[in-house]
């Protein structure tokens, strides 16, 4: 029988060029994150609010931090009219292809 190291995780995130790939992987994701969300960012506040931050030793997270990014991914209800707007999905676009 097979024995898997608890910490396996762990171990592959200190091998060499593992790092570099997560943050070149991290990079990726923003560039297309911004790709997708340029034609929709009119101040140019959407598309500079992406970015790339350090989670931890090991990873990263890259990050929308405009406030509206949220109802304009999943969609909204319009405040005067109440009629639903719908999102753009560019984040799950991004990740899922």
């Amino acid at each position: 029988m097979a024995y898997v190291r608890n910490n396996l995780n762990e171990v592959i995130a200190e091998l060499p060029g593992v790092q570099a790939r997560v943050r070149a992987v991290a990079d990726k994701t923003e560039a297309r994150i911004k790709t997708a969300i340029a034609p929709h960012s009119k101040t140019g506040y959407l598309l500079s609010s992406v970015g790339v931050e350090r989670a931890s030793s090991k990873d990263y997270w890259v990050y929308v931090g405009a406030r509206y990014a949220v109802p304009l991914n999943y969609g909204f209800v319009h405040n005067w009219t109440k009629e639903r707007v719908e999102g753009l999905h560019f984040i799950k676009g991004v990740i899922y292809g």
